[in-house]
């Protein structure tokens, strides 16, 4: 016995199908079940953009140099931050963290380039890394709580982005979060007179390192505008995405993203526990899959450490699918669009929080299965 939750709710959605008397069709109409939920055509809308460029998202703002604060940066927004030092249009690069270490390591660095603040002493406080020369401020933050509390919170002091920043500086926003918070903070900041771009990121540590990272971006023509010369260092060129429909569309596509990623590894988990349970070499199942029509981006990632001799480093951690799937089932419910079989992942990976994995690589929600197979995956298990 081995348990097959999400092979069991896409089973659910082909046997909608057939009885929608899709039984003879190809099998990518199973999209057509969604559809007759929502409402909504996904085929034939002709909306492909060749990559979503706009006249205003190859527009950069000529002749000032940008003062930038990066706040948050551990793994993805210390890349970030390393990659906005080489942009031609960037004066000074400021890093804001909770690690004084992180802030040190990045302060030399910076100042080794020529982009260091004036000032020797690190910052300690909010107002000290941005300040009223500070034009851009890009936030790599963990999660939605983080991210409220510096635009808008700061405890009894009421420091926070929205009383630091001067009026046409700009915010850009890489976490990912909701799209309904991203819309409230844009809301708020424009009341401001503050540009605001909603630019969620996929890619990992290496990629912000090497200034190569997908970015989905969207907003209004002049915070493009502003952020550009930003988001191309970051990003490689023909990964930033923009996205039409204002601020929130980046998260959204962030969200559909994650649901598809998320899905992805749990299903890599469920596929290579079956096959250790039947009694498959777990590698030579990975091999196979890799060269045929199952494999996936996150199945070949992921399933590699999951099938290997040793516990694999962290790359990403577990609890960020709790929390990335667990905005993809808040905003699908907004949106009354189903998603059974993203729901069953998200339970997968709260089980593995229960399984005190949720510091552990998002890989080893394969032991999730293993609890209740008794079978082994990985040789290290």
């Amino acid at each position: 016995m081995s348990p097959t939750p999400l092979a069991s709710a896409a089973l659910q959605q082909f046997i909608c199908g057939a009885g929608m008397g899709l039984g003879r069709k190809d099998d990518s109409q199973v999209v057509k079940v969604y559809e007759r939920i929502t409402g909504v055509p996904v085929g034939g809308s002709g909306s492909g953009s060749g990559g979503g460029k706009t006249a205003a998202s190859e527009e950069v703002e000529k002749g000032v140099k940008k003062n930038v604060t990066v706040i948050g940066i551990g793994a993805m927004g210390g890349g970030i931050a390393r990659s906005i030092l080489s942009c031609e249009e960037v004066c000074t690069v400021v890093g804001y963290d909770r690690s004084e270490e992180l802030m040190e390591n990045f302060h030399k660095e910076a100042i080794a380039v020529g982009k260091g603040a004036s000032t020797t002493a690190l910052p300690t406080e909010l107002d000290q890394a941005v300040t009223k020369k500070t034009n851009v401020v890009v936030i790599v933050l963990v999660n939605e709580a983080q991210c409220e509390d510096v635009c808008f919170g700061g405890g009894g002091k009421g420091t926070n982005l929205l009383t630091c920043l001067q009026e046409g500086s700009c915010v850009i926003l890489c976490s990912t979060v909701s799209a309904t918070w991203t819309r409230k903070a844009c809301k708020q900041f424009q009341s401001k007179g503050i540009l605001f771009v909603d630019s969620p990121i996929s890619g990992g540590p290496a990629r912000a390192k090497t200034g190569d990272l997908s970015m989905f971006v969207s907003g209004d023509d002049s915070s493009l505008r502003a952020a550009m010369p930003i988001l191309k260092s970051a990003g490689r060129h023909e990964e930033v995405h923009i996205i039409e429909g204002g601020a929130g569309m980046g998260s959204t596509v962030k969200m559909v993203h994650q649901l598809l990623a998320g899905v992805h590894i749990a299903c890599a988990a469920e596929a290579l526990a079956l096959a250790a349970k039947a009694g498959v070499d777990v590698e030579q199942m990975y091999d196979i899959v890799n060269g045929a029509a199952g494999a996936s981006w996150m199945f070949t990632d992921r399933g590699k450490r999951m099938v290997g001799s040793t516990e694999p480093e962290v790359k990403s951690a577990l609890s960020i699918f709790v929390k990335d799937l667990d905005i993809v089932y808040s905003e699908a419910k907004a949106l009354q669009s189903p998603i059974p079989i993203a729901s069953v992942a998200l339970q997968q990976f709260i089980n593995g929080v229960g399984l005190g994995l949720a510091m552990k690589d998002d890989s080893q929600v394969v032991k999730v299965y293993e609890s209740v197979t008794n079978i082994p995956v990985g040789k290290w298990s």
